[in-house]
Parts: structure tokens; sequence; C-alpha cells
């Protein structure tokens, strides 16, 4: 057998038959910690890896004003006061030691665009000093932002299901190995590294293990839906109401999805998204005097 031929160690102890078995998925876990990049890398190693581009541009205004306001709050203090669809708000309070007791005097509000960046304010001075630390933060991007780039990724075109409470490794179905490979691509592209453990079907200990992260996974969507459902009032918006009916309405083809994971807790899983179907039926009875087809068509 030549050099480049000679089988694993593994691969020689278990037999080469046993590596072809099914495969219920892979255990992941990346780490990005000390990884500086602009943002010109960030969207290159994207469009290398055949990833989204936007999903950086997505995260860029907020988290970047956030590190230049780091940067701005040594002698005052910065508090966000209100957000809605477009811009977040913002109020700065100078701080100042006088007499030996801190004061306290309303410098200015300011505005950041959430999707521009764009930043303004009336006191000219410090819309001038924020747009600067801001431009800095914007072309340097931090471990914490690729994190986030890596979930919103998976929140679109996978799942990750956790296997620990505290996160940071995750187990994804088998379905998904191609995206997985484009998204360990991009990771050590730009100077981090994802490690893969990939999980055989047919051993008590992972099929179960395996069953209880994706059952534990859809059932915390489903308690998110019946929260989000709970809080609902009448100020809620139909286009939320309309939201609310798609997420039913995905979570439950999830779920049709993994049953092959499920076994018999996919009944559970279906009773629970059930219960949540119902309350969102009757806030929408309660809320919309005229229930139209189309909503009741959606619905579980």
């Amino acid at each position: 057998m030549g050099e480049n031929t000679r089988p694993f160690p593994i691969q020689s102890w278990v037999g080469e038959g046993k590596l072809t078995q099914k495969m219920l998925g892979e255990i992941i876990t990346w780490k990005i910690q000390g990884v500086a990049i602009s943002h010109a890398d960030l969207l290159a190693g994207l469009m290398a890896s055949d990833l989204d581009c936007d999903v950086a541009k997505e995260l860029a205004p907020r988290n970047a004003f956030a590190r230049a306001c780091s940067k701005l709050d040594s002698e005052r203090i910065i508090r966000k006061i209100a957000e809605d669809h477009e811009k977040i708000s913002f109020q700065f309070t100078r701080e100042a030691l006088e007499e030996g007791k801190f004061s306290y005097h309303f410098e200015s509000l300011l505005f950041l665009n959430k999707y521009s960046g764009g930043i303004t304010s009336e006191n000219l001075e410090l819309e001038q000093l924020a747009k600067a630390e801001f431009g800095r933060c914007m072309e340097e991007r931090t471990a914490n932002d690729v994190t986030k780039i890596v979930q919103r990724l998976f929140e679109r075109h996978a799942d990750l299901f956790s296997i620990r409470d505290q996160g940071g490794a995750y187990f994804v179905p088998e379905i998904h190995h191609d995206f997985v490979v484009k998204v360990e691509s991009f990771v050590r592209n730009i100077g981090g590294s994802l490690q893969r453990f990939p999980i055989p079907a047919g051993s008590p200990q992972g099929d179960r293990a395996v069953q209880e992260a994706v059952a534990n996974g859809l059932q915390g969507i489903i308690d998110e839906h019946m929260e989000a459902v709970q809080k609902f009032g009448e100020d809620t918006r139909p286009d939320t109401l309309r939201r609310a009916e798609e997420k039913v309405r995905l979570t439950k083809l999830k779920i049709e999805g993994y049953s092959f994971y499920l076994d018999r807790k996919r009944e559970d899983l279906e009773a629970s998204l059930q219960q949540a179907s119902e309350l969102l039926r009757s806030r929408m009875s309660f809320l919309i005097e005229a229930p139209s087809e189309e909503a009741e068509l959606v619905l579980v």
C-alpha cells in the first residue's frame, strides 16, 4: 500500500466498512478568539466560501457603534432611550466632578440609522466625534462579530442544536453537511478554526444524545413562540401576527423534517406546537374581528 493510501489509525482499528455507515450528522464548535479582520476582508471571505455577504452588513452598524461608544464614554454617560425599525436613539450626558460631587449635564441626543450607519445629532461637534470613531470601528471586525455572523448564517440555511446549556458546541443534522463545509472554509480563511465530530447512527448513546438535542432545540423554538404570543395585545400589528403564523408553520415543517431523529418525542412536540397554534388563533380572534380565510389555513 502506497504512502498516500495508508489508512488512518481509526480506520485500521474499526475497519473500512464501519466508515460508510449512515451518519446522523456532526457536532461542531468554532474558535475565533483573537481574530481581527477588516470589513472588506470579511466580505471577501464570505464570497470565497459562497456564503451570503449581506449578513456582515446586517450586523455592522449596531455592533460598530457599540464599540465606538466605549471610546466616547470616558467623560459622559451614553444610554439608549428608544429604538424603532429604522433608527436607535441615544442620550449623551456629560459627567463632571464639581466640588467633590458628580454632576450630570444633558449634552445631546444622537441618532443611529441601523441600516445605513448614518449618525445625526443637534450637537455637531459630538456628531463629528461619533462619526470618526464609528468609521474606525466599522473597518474592524471582532471575534464576537464573526461569531454572530456564523450564527446568522446557520439561522438562514441550517439548524444548530445546542448540546450544552452554555452553548458553544452544536449538533448539525447530516442534511446540512455541504453547508457546514462552506462555513468551515469561511472560518478557516479568516484565521479561525472549526472542529467537526461526525456522529454515526447505531449506537444507543449517540442516538439518544442526538434525539434529546434535537427535541430540546425544537421545544425551545416552540416555547419562544408561546412566550411571544402571550405578549400580544391590542397594539400588536397585523404583520406581527402574520410573522407569528409563519414561524408556527416553519416549526411544524422542522418537526416533520427531523422526525427521523425524534421517534416518540415527535408526538410531544406536535402537541406542544398545537397549544401554541391554538393560543395564536385565540389571540387573532380577539385582535381581528374577522380573521381572513388565509390566516385560518396557515395555522396548524
